[in-house]
């Protein structure tokens, strides 16, 4: 049986000893991207589940939406706090974890995540957790690295080395069901 708390643990301590905001900036156009396929406007109450360094939550700010980020490493949360202070965004920054989001039922009209609720250990669990905080008729929207991405090949070249706990699914599978280029949506 795969005891799901070590394997939260264990990422958690991962994600938090990393500079991760670095390996972010690579990333900055994805969540301009992401904003744009969901077609984020002004006033719309947006999250950006797993929000890192703040990449797509600064991207929906600047589009004037009401933006909410959120993130289980504090470090994350103050690069990205750091960030929107420079651009002059009011950003919500809430230390959350993608499979108990803190947030009432209905609360968001826009869900995103980009390179980041795909790492949630039990996925479901994190999915329904983005279904429940989208008010009836929003739109989620994920950005994933797919299975036939390179990263989902240094995935699979990991898993043969070390692979997942028995009952957990990998990463990249949140992307293999509708993928389109690097994005997967769910309405």
């Amino acid at each position: 049986m795969t005891n799901l708390n070590e394997i939260r643990e264990r990422l958690h301590a991962t994600w938090t000893a990393g500079d991760f905001h670095r390996l972010g900036v690579e990333q900055l156009i994805v969540g301009e991207r992401l904003c744009e396929e969901v077609g984020i406007a002004a006033g719309q109450r947006v999250l950006d589940v797993a929000c890192g360094a703040g990449n797509t939550t600064l991207a929906a700010a600047r589009r004037r939406a009401r933006a909410t980020g959120c993130d289980w490493v504090p470090a994350l949360l103050e690069r990205a706090e750091q960030r929107a202070k420079v651009e002059g965004l009011q950003i919500e920054w809430v230390k959350a974890d993608a499979e108990g989001l803190p947030f009432p039922d209905a609360s968001f009209d826009v869900v995103v995540s980009t390179f980041g609720v795909m790492f949630a250990p039990d996925q479901q669990r994190a999915a329904d957790q983005l279904i429940r905080v989208c008010r009836p008729g929003g739109t989620i929207g994920l950005a994933n690295w797919t299975p036939a991405s390179a990263v989902g090949d240094i995935f699979r070249l990991t898993a043969s080395f070390l692979p997942p706990p028995a009952g957990l699914r990998a990463a990249v599978e949140w992307a293999a069901a509708r993928a389109c280029g690097s994005f997967s949506a769910i309405a």
